[in-house]
């Protein structure tokens, strides 16, 4: 019933980036984003269910690059950081 994922987008962790530093925990997280956004949503969803991976439009990929790119950059981080795998459909 368990299904592999097609594709996933590589997101390397902050650690592996220059200058990253230490992720952050979700509530952390969750206080910096706008509670009623999808990538609070997304971060919640992730937390509460204990995902290997989500399964994300790209076209969802793409408005959160364009509208929020901030916060879509700190999210992937996290979820590079805690393995979870983010699955572009």
């Amino acid at each position: 019933m368990s299904e592999t994922p097609r594709s996933t987008t590589e997101i390397k962790p902050p650690s592996a980036r220059e200058g990253g530093g230490a992720p952050c925990s979700a509530d952390a997280l969750l206080a910096q984003l706008n509670s009623s956004t999808d990538l609070a949503w997304l971060v919640e969803r992730v937390v509460r269910n204990d995902l290997p991976w989500v399964v994300v439009p790209a076209a969802a990929l793409r408005a959160w690059e364009e509208r929020d790119p901030v916060g879509w950059a700190k999210v992937s981080a996290w979820l590079a950081a805690n393995k979870v795998a983010v699955v572009r459909i």
